[in-house]
């Protein structure tokens, strides 16, 4: 059986993953700019790309996991496909004091969209449809966020630590505001929907109706 046809298995969003990183790209992952450069964020800022990483994986195995139970067979849902997809998992970190210290979402995000269109990318995945911001705000959020293991599902308490997630090409309209709180626990969900143009538009609108992070 050929590689094609033994993931035929996978949901669409993970198929289009399987199939970017072996035609298009070699790694995936989300981009991290870096724009508060205090002494305390020196100190936390790599623990908290290691946090974010460490929530990827988590939630991208749980969904092998859910496949399992629906499965079967167990040998259709092959562990391998997954491990391979998370070796390409490579974060792009930007941290420059003297060019992001400070800076508004908006600049930054001017910073991204050169990037992805200098790649011929722009909005053709996730990878190059959205990013996420650490500044001071929702560093002092994740200063004690908890590993995945210690975060029970459902906790109530994964909203009070939080990443900023930006969106690329959109215009703020109301309510969305072209950005949204994102919970460590919320941040693959949204990879895995963000297939659809406007899915943070109505994750925001969702946000807005319940509490003020996803």
């Amino acid at each position: 059986m050929s590689q094609v046809q033994s993931t035929r298995w996978l949901p669409s969003y993970l198929n289009s993953l399987y199939h970017w990183l072996k035609w298009t790209e070699p790694t995936w992952g989300f981009t991290i700019y870096r724009t508060t450069y205090t002494p305390r964020s020196e100190a936390t800022f790599p623990a908290i790309v290691d946090l974010i990483t460490a929530y990827v994986n988590k939630d991208l195995y749980k969904d092998h996991e859910t496949l399992l139970k629906k499965s079967r067979s167990a040998n259709e849902v092959e562990i391998a496909i997954f491990d391979e997809m998370w070796a390409k998992y490579e974060p792009r970190v930007i941290e420059d004091a003297a060019q992001f210290d400070g800076v508004s979402i908006k600049q930054v995000r001017s910073h991204f969209e050169a990037w992805a269109n200098n790649r011929d990318m722009a909005d053709r995945f996730p990878s190059y449809r959205m990013f996420i911001v650490i500044d001071e705000e929702s560093l002092q959020s994740l200063h004690d966020a908890p590993v995945p293991e210690d975060s029970p599902p459902g906790s109530k308490d994964r909203f009070n630590h939080y990443i900023k997630l930006v969106e690329a090409w959109q215009e703020p309209e109301y309510p969305f505001i072209g950005w949204m709180k994102c919970s460590l626990k919320g941040l693959w969900d949204v990879w895995r929907n963000m297939q659809d143009g406007d899915y943070m538009r109505k994750s925001y609108a969702l946000i807005c109706q319940y509490r003020d992070v996803y």
